[in-house]
């Protein structure tokens, strides 16, 4: 890390690098304690999951230490533990933001995402349904196909930044959202695939598609998408206008394809949009399928918010004392008609609630009949009688009855 700041010319003294190893989920949370100890009293304020493997030439899977496979862990998994090991620690913090970086290839709205195989689809998650270990390689549970992982990770992403933001969102204050900062086809991303594609793949997204990006830019977009106050809003899905080959041209093979903003990645930092998700991005029930299984596979244990409540004492003494009686009143009508636990099975009234029945008992009789009859006598003197037909009920005498029952 000491040479990479060297080369690039980062001051050291800005930064700190911390080891995390997304092939372990006991490296991730190891990071996570590390980091709430570095950060003592201050808050976390931004989480960018921007790590990835793309390994679209395996014909086999890999598995990490965990025994899951390889590229869905590092990608999605691990990053999905991250989050709910660390967003506690940005409930402080001002306008806290959690990025995850998505992909044109896993947003099957798009040419890229539904014109070349594989395509990316979870499906029903029988994979992870059935806990996602080896040797189930995929979430869907079908063959393994390395492209086709690193694009259902990426959908997973973006999948799961929806679910975050309708939990989480109006609770913690926190902003979900996902990225395609572009096509960078010159990075180290594609070191697995072979020479001749690693060569003229970043001649075609510059020349042909105007889709390339470069690591800088890039980069510049995850630093806007972190800090720029329009993108302070959740539940979106950022990306950069402008169409195939705009601006190209010349320009173009002057600067060698790297313009900043080119093409079907998009404009430069003016021009960043809230782009449309794909149904499969969208769905909320899958979402939630995802993320009750990703919980159960990378063993994540999410907070409680704490619920909102009203600074006002006088709210506060009455919510009280609302409480303690709504208790009793629910007490009541479970003995009646008993409700079900999660599992089915019917709530049985413990020895505490049953002692609580009798002494309210006791204490309803007592009071309707000395406070209560006091109170009744007053009312009736004060504010009269009520009409005959609000204690009886209905308003059609006995013979209407019969006949409509006829």
């Amino acid at each position: 890390m000491e040479a990479v700041a060297e080369i690039d010319g980062f001051d050291q003294s800005s930064f700190t690098a911390m080891e995390c190893e997304l092939a372990s989920f006991d490296s991730v949370r190891n990071f996570c304690r590390e980091l709430d100890d570095f950060r003592q009293a201050k808050p976390l304020d931004r989480l960018i999951c921007n790590a990835g493997v793309y390994q679209p030439s395996l014909s086999y899977a890999k598995w990490s230490v965990d025994g899951h496979e390889q590229t869905m862990q590092i990608n999605y998994l691990s990053h999905f533990l991250m989050i709910s090991l660390l967003m506690p620690t940005m409930y402080e913090a001002k306008e806290p933001r959690i990025i995850t970086v998505g992909s044109v290839t896993g947003n099957d709205n798009t040419v890229g995402g539904s014109g070349v195989y594989p395509i990316a689809d979870l499906k029903n998650l029988d994979g992870f349904r059935a806990g996602f270990a080896n040797p189930i390689a995929m979430a869907d549970g079908y063959g393994f196909i390395g492209a086709k992982a690193y694009k259902d990770s990426k959908l997973c992403l973006m999948l799961i930044s929806n679910v975050l933001h309708a939990k989480y969102h109006k609770a913690t204050g926190i902003a979900f959202s996902s990225i395609y900062p572009g096509c960078i086809a010159e990075s180290p991303l594609f070191r697995e695939k072979r020479t001749w594609f690693r060569k003229y793949f970043p001649l075609f997204m510059k020349y042909i598609t105007g889709g390339f990006v470069g690591e800088e830019e890039a980069g510049q977009r995850l630093f806007q998408v972190a800090h720029d106050p329009r993108c302070s809003k959740s539940g979106v899905y950022w990306s950069w206008n402008g169409g195939p080959r705009e601006g190209r041209g010349m320009e173009a093979l002057e600067k060698g394809g790297q313009i900043s903003g080119s093409g079907g990645a998009g404009g430069g930092w003016d021009s960043i949009f809230e782009n449309d998700q794909s149904g499969k991005a969208q769905d909320v029930e899958l979402g939630i399928d995802l993320f009750r299984f990703s919980t159960q596979v990378s063993g994540a244990e999410w907070p409680t918010p704490e619920t909102v409540t009203s600074p006002c004492p006088t709210l506060q003494v009455i919510g009280s004392i609302s409480k303690a009686m709504i208790d009793r009143e629910e007490t009541k009508r479970m003995a009646e008609r008993p409700g079900f636990n999660a599992d089915g099975t019917p709530v049985r009234l413990t020895r505490a609630k049953k002692t609580q029945l009798v002494a309210d008992k006791v204490v309803g009789f007592t009071l309707k009949n000395t406070v209560g009859r006091a109170a009744g006598f007053l009312n009736r003197r004060l504010l009269g009688r009520l009409p005959t037909n609000a204690v009886e009920g209905s308003y059609q005498d006995a013979a209407q009855e019969q006949a409509i029952a006829v």
